[in-house]
């Protein structure tokens, strides 16, 4: 096979029929690609192990970034392949949005198992597990409409596609923030009434996902400072046309995202049936309590 063609541009406008505004590191992207084929893999085997049902959104999102660098190989190789640039351009830019949904799902679970009457601000778990998603599909949807709009070759349509993305970036902080508040008033509840084994559990998971929140916070700001402007201004020419800001505040960002929750994965806090709507935790207390009542009906009686 050939060696990968460098054909460099000065401007994304000025393309030549290359879709690259640099020439992109080949030994980065076989790297990455390891990398989140690693844990891809893990994550795989982890959701497996402990019958963690709704680990497939953390798998999608390690699935979404291996195939973007993997392809990302591809289109190193075929500078002016549009049909090879645009797959990897487009989930590189959408897989940290399966994270998001992963940390909507689990504290909708923590929030079932460990909160007495399994609400939050009168929320149902269920319910507000559901209006996050939804929120985030979406963010999603208007995130993935600005960036078929950005590849295009049109000027105007491009910088239409840029503030469309822009708008679903700048969504998607707006409700990590908020859901920040909602993961601190869960922990605040968690801490005033929850179960001495629960705190302990809870926390270990809260810590998790902020450490989750804070890597993707990191990701989107990066992506507003890069499209917040025009093709045209100083900062969006620098961040676009330099690869080592993808790697440093995106892909990097969102490998340890997925590190974090290997580390500790929710399935080993809320190992299968603990990871779905259903009330184990309740029947277990139950069960608890019926056992510190035997001894004391049994003297009763005698």
């Amino acid at each position: 096979m050939a060696g990968p063609t460098c054909l460099p541009v000065e401007t994304v406008e000025n393309k030549n029929g290359n879709q690259w505004a640099f020439c992109p590191s080949l030994p980065a992207a076989i790297l990455f690609t390891v990398l989140f084929a690693i844990v891809s893999a893990v994550h795989i085997f982890l959701a497996r192990k402990y019958r963690t049902t709704f680990a497939w959104a953390i798998i999608m999102a390690a699935l979404w970034e291996f195939l973007s660098f993997a392809i990302r190989i591809g289109s190193i190789y075929n500078p002016t392949s549009r049909g090879i640039y645009i797959p990897q351009f487009l989930l590189f830019l959408l897989a940290p949005l399966w994270v998001n949904a992963f940390d909507y799902m689990l504290l909708g679970r923590m929030v079932f198992q460990y909160l007495p009457d399994q609400k939050l601000f009168r929320i149902r778990a269920q319910r507000m597990a559901l209006f996050w998603v939804i929120l985030d599909i979406a963010s999603f949807i208007i995130q993935i409409g600005g960036g078929l709009l950005v590849v295009s070759d049109d000027p105007k349509v491009q910088q239409n596609g840029l503030h469309i993305y822009t708008a679903g970036l700048a969504l998607q902080l707006f409700f990590i923030l908020v859901f920040s508040y909602l993961v601190f008033e869960f922990w605040k509840r968690v801490s005033r009434e929850g179960m001495v084994e629960h705190k302990v559990a809870a926390k270990k998971l809260v810590i998790t996902l902020y450490c989750s929140l804070t890597l993707i916070s990191i990701r989107i700001i990066y992506r507003l400072l890069e499209f917040a402007s025009d093709f045209n201004s100083a900062l969006t020419q620098e961040l676009w046309n330099h690869e080592v800001y993808q790697y440093a505040l995106d892909a990097t960002p969102m490998f340890f995202a997925l590190i974090v929750m290997i580390i500790v994965h929710p399935g080993t806090v809320l190992p299968g049936d603990l990871s779905t709507f259903k009330p184990i935790s309740t029947s277990i207390q139950q069960s608890q309590m019926r056992e510190k009542d035997a001894p004391q009906s049994s003297s009763i009686e005698a």
